[in-house]
């Protein structure tokens, strides 16, 4: 060590002002080493928050966007046999445990623009007393009754021109009419007679005449499924006064819809 004294010298003999001052000099140095690791740990978490900064709108965004929702589970199956309903409710539904078509209620619009030809007032025809004494007939014969007489009857009883209407009868084919119903007529004659007997004639109430199940408002398939319909099952057809229409597309036609009574008193009074 002999060698580092010459060159730096003791404390004896450097004095000891000068070794104080190398003793600040060195702290000063091992100040200055510390330094730097201070400031880069500074930057290090000043470029830490500027980068959490610059990150944090981001997340703030990300929340505020509703995360997707999971799609949901498929329901069970349901039974076999269960009736599944698929399509529209005014349109045929199937059970896709049987294939059947189940019950449904299907609306049907029908606008009709019928074509009456000239004619004589009901009062003026020549053959009108003939439909006069086909109804007192029946009424002594205990027949003057609805001839479908079921559960869906209601009013007053009132004949139909069963085959032609009365209204009907200049445009009607009269060799159509004996092919089909197995007649003869010899003269037109014979052909008026019959219009008004009771071969084209039967008995309906109101209601299966002119009102809520009336052969007049629903169309003939449809009306025939009334005339063989069994008692205690619901009707094939009804027909649905237009300011009652939206209620019953809806579903809620029932508790809005005039009993078949009410419909069928109104229809009388007219």
């Amino acid at each position: 060590m002999g060698w580092m004294n010459k060159l730096f010298g003791s404390e004896e003999e450097v004095g000891p002002e000068e070794a104080h001052r190398r003793a600040l000099d060195a702290e000063k140095a091992k100040e200055g080493d510390k330094a730097p690791a201070k400031k880069a740990s500074a930057k290090k978490a000043a470029s830490s928050e500027h980068e959490h900064a610059e990150h944090e709108p981001a997340a703030k965004k990300a929340a505020a966007v509703p995360a997707p929702r999971a799609a949901a589970a498929p329901a069970a199956a349901p039974h076999a046999h269960a009736p599944v309903q698929s399509g529209s409710p005014t349109h045929p539904t199937v059970s896709k445990g049987t294939g059947k078509t189940l019950e449904h209620d299907q609306m049907l619009t029908v606008h009709i623009l019928t074509h009456v030809p000239e004619h004589s007032p009901r009062e003026d025809d020549p053959h009108y007393h003939l439909f006069e004494q086909a109804k007192a007939r029946l009424k002594r014969q205990g027949m003057w009754k609805c001839i479908i007489d079921d559960d869906l009857c209601d009013g007053e009883p009132e004949l139909h021109h069963t085959h032609v209407e009365f209204s009907q009868i200049n445009q009607v084919d009269e060799k159509k009419i004996m092919q089909a119903l197995g007649l003869h007529f010899e003269t037109d004659e014979d052909f008026q007679k019959w219009a008004e007997s009771p071969g084209n004639l039967e008995v309906l109430c109101a209601n299966h005449h002119r009102a809520h199940y009336g052969i007049h408002v629903i169309p003939g398939p449809l009306w025939e499924a009334l005339r063989f319909h069994k008692t205690g099952t619901g009707p094939a057809a009804e027909f649905v006064p237009a300011d009652k229409v939206d209620a019953a597309a809806a579903g809620s036609g029932d508790d809005e819809k005039p009993p078949a009574k009410t419909a069928a008193k109104k229809a009388t009074a007219k």
